[in-house]
């Protein structure tokens, strides 16, 4: 859903976490794309940071004036992959 929202859309989601991931059916669906931006916007949205830094990528928590990239996004997923894994592996 992300590749095709930034791909075909030119979208990218800008807050991806785990309580904005569900899986129906065994597919994977983003929602909650109120923080989305279109990518050939330039310049911010909003003066603050917005999203949930838990699964922000580490260039955004690390540089309050950066602009979000595409990488940033994958590299939430990756968070999210990793809480996710995490949390429900039998330990």
């Amino acid at each position: 859903a992300h590749k095709d929202a930034y791909e075909l859309a030119k979208v990218l989601h800008r807050d991806l976490s785990v309580g904005n991931v569900v899986i129906y059916k065994g597919v994977g669906i983003v929602i909650d794309w109120d923080l989305a931006k279109l990518i050939t916007i330039q310049g911010p949205r909003q003066k603050n940071r917005t999203g949930t830094w838990q699964f922000m990528s580490g260039y955004l928590v690390s540089h309050s004036h950066a602009v979000h990239r595409v990488e940033d996004d994958l590299e939430s997923s990756l968070y999210v992959l990793l809480w996710t894994g995490l949390k429900y592996s039998d330990t």
